[in-house]
């Protein structure tokens, strides 16, 4: 009985990943389009935030800028969206039972190694993405920007967890196999 309770727990959280997944990325374009309506409701990701912090006016900026800005906001996005759905993958072995395995290890390593990925990719970009939003002001109002902050070391920390946690279960899989075997 415990065991179906964890199947569907399982099943729901992978459509919930599923979900989340798809409506980050939507809305990190749409806050971009719509910056009125969705900035009201939510405040945007790292990235599609810094309009605000540079004080950019997204309605006057032309398409172009922000179709640049869309595609690199969407970067880091993306490779914590390939973690996610790692994770997603890990809740569905989950939901067929597979606890144990090397398979399940192996996912629970890239879901570490997404949000290690993306802390960088978030860190990288920012200076870039600062340069590209302000790159139409005039000489003296440009900015660069860098930033670093703490929650950036917490999924950092969360990142080296879950990497050493996979690797250990995938040698206890591996020691488990051998002992079956022998016996």
């Amino acid at each position: 009985m415990k065991t179906d309770h964890l199947a569907n727990r399982s099943r729901i959280l992978a459509t919930a990943t599923l979900l989340l997944v798809a409506g980050m990325l939507l809305t990190n374009i749409a806050y971009w389009i719509a910056p009125n309506i969705i900035g009201t409701y939510v405040g945007g990701f790292s990235l599609s935030a810094m309009p605000e912090i540079l004080q950019a006016n997204i309605l006057l900026m032309p398409a172009w800028q922000i179709a640049g800005a869309i595609v690199l906001s969407s970067i880091p996005l993306l490779i914590l969206a390939r973690g996610l759905l790692a994770l997603r993958s890990l809740f569905l072995a989950y939901s067929k039972g597979q606890y144990f395995s090397a398979e399940s290890a192996e996912l629970l390593g890239k879901v570490g190694k997404s949000v290690a990925y993306w802390v960088l990719a978030s860190l990288l970009l920012t200076p870039v993405m600062s340069v590209w939003l302000t790159m139409l002001r005039p000489a003296g109002e440009r900015l660069f920007t860098l930033n670093f902050e703490p929650s950036h070391l917490v999924a950092l920390f969360l990142s080296a967890s879950l990497m050493i946690i996979a690797r250990s279960l995938y040698n206890a899989c591996s020691l488990a196999r051998e002992n079956q075997q022998f016996v």
